[in-house]
């Protein structure tokens, strides 16, 4: 059986709790899209982890965690990740790579700061952007290329001049040496190169195999670069529209796609977010409560209540099989909760999200208020051990978007979760 995780919001919804239970059943998880900007929280026997490159299923021995060719990998967060699991967990995560996965190198974190993308969209400047760009450009290099450092000196020396050209004159472009790249690189490397492969062949067979596999999706669906809050999105397909091409496996049975959302809604970076609240009217309160601050850069995210538009739009782009809603228990001593049915733009009501930014901008929400439970959530481990209106709130999401909700988080740990119709990989 397959099973597939989307984010259904701006990401930051609470994937890596939802992966991470899940992978424990999985021989093969497979991270298909993003790279090192997108962050997981993860708690694993008491601990919490902060992963951002390696997929969950590394948390469990002898589970194969795949990168696969979606996927862009800065080599040395991977070996950071791969270094302190291994020294924690106390095995070696089994991790295979892709051959036709692109590499983040040094001067692609340079070169997002010099463009100023962090500035103007609110990128994590972690070079995802230009490695993205460079795949388009077919100038880009792949894993593939590190089992031939020969061609692979020459190709990134390629590379280089090129951004002197253009660069020249910034002090850490000059500094920048092809032969120390190619050295720190394939130095850093060295565990994974015998795991370096076609794996678009090995999770077919995987697949026709029935192998209990979990893919695992980075960001989420309103970040999609093709269908997102475009130009304020991520630089890869986010939903299951992109899956097949990530994994190179044209229609894969995946049986289960599990749309995770959180309780609310957040966003980091810049981008029309019509259910935002201001601090004054509770953004700080939930920010706080949550400890909506990013994984990968810190940042607090901007908060603000559900927006039922946006999923609706999301559901439509993944299909979900069921939900998983997170982060209940973090609305549990407001007293009045709202949740955005339909916007109105410029006079008009739509209860459809709009496809540019110029249209969303201006959109203002229209609200359905719901009375909050006023008590914890955080000890249910069943639908009926939740507070009445905590039920009414996550049938009421359920019924709007017209998928059941299979899975309730109320706690950042494993446990604290409650599953209903969910049936494990």
């Amino acid at each position: 059986m397959a099973t597939a995780v989307f984010g259904m919001q701006w990401g930051d919804e609470g994937k890596g709790k939802i992966t991470h239970l899940l992978a424990r059943d999985a021989e093969v998880v497979v991270r298909f899209n993003g790279g090192p900007n997108a962050g997981h929280t993860v708690v694993h026997n008491g601990e919490t982890f902060g992963i951002h490159q390696i997929p969950v299923g590394a948390f469990y021995q002898g589970v194969r965690c795949v990168l696969a060719a979606g996927v862009v990998i800065d080599p040395w967060t991977l070996r950071q990740e791969y270094d302190e699991l291994t020294d924690r967990l106390g095995h070696r995560p089994l991790v295979e790579i892709s051959e036709a996965a692109h590499l983040i190198l040094p001067y692609h974190r340079l070169l997002e700061d010099l463009e100023g993308s962090g500035a103007k969209i609110g990128t994590t400047l972690r070079g995802i952007g230009p490695a993205y760009r460079d795949r388009a450009a077919r100038c880009g290099i792949r894993a593939g290329d590190l089992l031939h450092p020969t061609d692979l000196e020459a190709r990134i020396g390629a590379v280089l001049a090129q951004i002197r050209h253009s660069w020249g004159d910034d002090p850490r472009i000059a500094e920048l040496s092809v032969k120390g790249i190619v050295e720190d690189l394939m130095e850093t490397v060295r565990p994974f190169l015998p795991r370096i492969a076609d794996t678009a062949r090995l999770l077919e067979d995987a697949l026709e195999q029935g192998k209990r596999m979990l893919f695992e999706g980075a960001q989420g669906a309103l970040l999609d670069i093709d269908y997102g809050t475009y130009p304020y999105v991520t630089s890869s397909a986010t939903t299951f529209l992109g899956l097949a091409q990530s994994i190179g496996v044209a229609l894969a049975p995946v049986s289960q796609r599990i749309g995770v959302l959180k309780a609310y809604t957040t966003r980091v970076g810049q981008g029309a977010f019509p259910t935002e609240l201001d601090d004054v009217s509770g953004g700080e309160r939930l920010r706080e409560r949550g400890k909506e601050f990013g994984v990968t850069t810190g940042r607090p995210r901007r908060c603000g209540w559900l927006d039922l538009v946006a999923l609706r739009h999301a559901v439509r782009l993944n299909r979900p099989t069921g939900l998983a809603i997170t982060k209940l228990d973090i609305l549990d001593d407001i007293e009045t909760i709202h949740v955005c049915r339909a916007y109105r733009l410029r006079g008009e009501v739509i209860e459809w999200m709009p496809g540019s930014a110029r249209d969303l901008e201006p959109c203002e929400p229209i609200y359905e208020t719901f009375p909050g439970w006023m008590s914890s959530t955080r000890e249910a481990r069943s639908v009926a051990g939740l507070p009445r209106e905590a039920r009414a709130y996550v049938d009421a999401v359920s019924n709007a978007l017209e998928v059941p909700a299979t899975l309730i988080s109320v706690g950042p740990e494993p446990e604290a979760t409650i599953i209903s119709g969910f049936e494990s990989i």
